[in-house]
């Protein structure tokens, strides 16, 4: 694989116990913890994951994970023509899971896969058929913020995607959440200030009162009024917030915002919300190039001071953000970048070999630990 074909797979945010959501288009995907590294290449037992996910895509396209990494871009069926239910249980979906029973990846990218979860073919939940233990919402771009690194204007949903994503969508997601344990949110956009996201929530609680959410969110809004009024205090499993810098000229720099204070002292309430239990797990992410990455041992010590996990990951082009044409310049942990070795000498620090509070993308693992 060349590294140019490896960006492809985008950015990655970071879930906990081994979950990591987000890639390239705004999809999330599925990292292994690294403190347990697996080399799918020589790996045959079945993947977890099309027994397990279910994600839906901007245009309506379902998925079992990743279509990055998927050799063909096949979609298990479209949302706007089928029913979950019938996607679920359809034949493109039964044959992949067939090949993966046999050991069969030749459609699976397995170079690249950030998803693989592998399992003995007695893990498999005899269950399945009835639906999926988490579905993936990825459709929503809808966000108040336009990072550096991901788009450079603030996407509103238009009149037409709000009609499709309220009246096709929604009615079709509620029906299948009824065996639906998580809801992952959202890693295209804003959870909590995307008008139709903010309404899904309100509608899966109002039916499903015991369902829980993964909710990835840039945390402005991540306050007590907000979850309040969602009525979500009581089923968060986790939170992954990007923030991506210790300082607060550096964050209006990549976020484009002055809120640095405001995520901050949100972020410092979520982790007093993970400390007494009410929600499992809790993630801070950074997202390495040249603007930040200067400041991670010191974000690595804000999560130590926390309790949370600070996941660092590469940054990979993807959306509409012109950084992505300065890839070169920006990509410090790229050997030929002129900040590579001061990058390499930073991820020396003893801090990121606290493998409780310190998560790094398989890419830079042997930087670490070496």
């Amino acid at each position: 694989m060349n590294r140019r074909d490896f960006i492809k797979c985008g950015t990655i945010l970071a879930g906990v116990g081994g979950a990591c959501y987000l890639c390239g288009c705004g999809k999330k995907i599925f990292i292994k913890d690294t403190s347990e590294m697996i080399n799918p290449l020589n790996d045959i037992r079945p993947c977890k994951i099309p027994f397990t996910h279910i994600e839906i895509q901007g245009d309506g396209d379902a998925y079992s994970c990743c279509p990055d990494f998927l050799k063909e871009r096949k979609s298990l069926g479209n949302i706007t023509n089928k029913s979950l239910e019938e996607i679920w249980n359809g034949k493109n979906i039964e044959d992949l899971r067939q090949r993966l029973l046999n050991g069969d990846y030749s459609l699976c990218r397995r170079d690249i896969c950030g998803m693989y979860s592998p399992c003995s073919k007695e893990e498999i939940p005899t269950y399945y058929k009835s639906g999926a233990e988490e579905i993936l919402i990825s459709y929503d771009y809808e966000c108040n913020y336009n990072c550096i690194t991901c788009r450079d204007e603030i996407k509103i949903n238009n009149t037409e995607e709000m009609d499709l994503y309220e009246n096709v969508f929604l009615p079709k997601i509620l029906k299948f959440a009824e065996n639906v344990n998580y809801v992952n949110l959202l890693g295209s956009g804003e959870p909590f200030y995307s008008r139709h996201t903010r309404h899904l929530i309100q509608e899966l609680i109002n039916k499903y009162p015991d369902i829980r959410f993964k909710i990835m969110t840039n945390g402005v809004f991540m306050d007590e009024k907000n979850i309040n009024e969602l009525g979500i205090a009581y089923n968060i499993d986790g939170i992954s917030v990007s923030l991506d810098c210790v300082k607060s000229e550096t964050y209006e720099k990549i976020f484009r915002a002055d809120n640095f204070n405001t995520v901050l002292k949100n972020i410092k309430h979520m982790a007093k919300w993970k400390k007494e239990g009410k929600i499992g797990w809790m993630v801070i992410n950074f997202v390495i190039h040249s603007l930040n990455y200067k400041e991670m041992v010191d974000f690595a010590k804000l999560a130590q001071k926390l309790d949370v996990i600070a996941f660092f990951s590469v940054y990979r082009p993807w959306l509409s953000s012109k950084m992505c044409e300065r890839y070169d310049e920006v990509a410090v942990f790229e050997p030929e970048n002129e900040h590579y070795e001061e990058f390499v000498k930073i991820l020396q620090n003893p801090v990121f070999k606290d493998k409780k509070h310190c998560h790094i993308e398989n890419r830079l693992y042997n930087l670490v630990f070496s």
